[in-house]
């Protein structure tokens, strides 16, 4: 999976692994037909986005599924910036994950 090897080869965090397979593992893989009409609201969204300036509509369903599920989103893209849902990049995101990791074992 492109997730746990980006943490252990590319972050070279093999620790975080654990903690990685469980947060995978309250996941659920949602079919893209039941985001409905989200999709094309995510789409104008990414259209006029001003931090990205790029009019791209490439990631409309990855917007659409976090307005649905109230989830956050782990890029580097500033596509997702002001459309409502919270953006990770990965720094602030290994940190976080370090932060919780630290916090189990206490």
């Amino acid at each position: 999976m492109e997730v746990s090897r980006r943490v252990e080869l590319g972050l070279k965090r093999p620790e975080l692994l654990p903690l990685l397979d469980a947060i995978l593992g309250e996941m659920a893989v949602v079919p893209l037909s039941t985001l409905g009409e989200d999709v094309a609201r995510a789409e104008v969204v990414l259209r006029d986005s001003v931090p990205s300036r790029n009019g791209s509509i490439k990631d409309a369903h990855i917007l659409a599924l976090a307005w649905a599920v109230d989830g956050d989103i782990w890029t580097h893209d500033r596509d997702f910036a002001g459309a409502g849902v919270a953006n990770w990049s990965t720094a602030n995101l290994m940190r976080a994950l370090a932060l919780m990791s630290n916090d189990r074992t206490v």
